[in-house]
């Protein structure tokens, strides 16, 4: 069973995390015809990969509070 502030950051994570990824999309875009490194020195990826960060964190809060159980 989650405990309340599990819960809320888990909500927090994913809810910012799908906020910096779509500001990210939106500031790479168009996303095809880019080189590698193009798409790495755009002005999103910052805010992509941050979003992607946040989102990846979100699904490990029970693991990292120490609720191995909800895992």
């Amino acid at each position: 069973m989650e405990t309340p502030s599990t819960g809320w950051m888990k909500k927090i994570l994913f809810v910012l995390g799908a906020i910096f990824v779509v500001v990210g999309i939106i500031r790479q875009w168009p996303l095809a015809g880019k080189t590698y490194i193009e798409f790495i020195e755009g002005k999103g990826y910052l805010a992509l990969m941050l979003g992607l960060i946040m989102i990846v964190l979100g699904f490990s809060v029970p693991l990292l509070m120490g609720d191995e159980e909800d895992s």
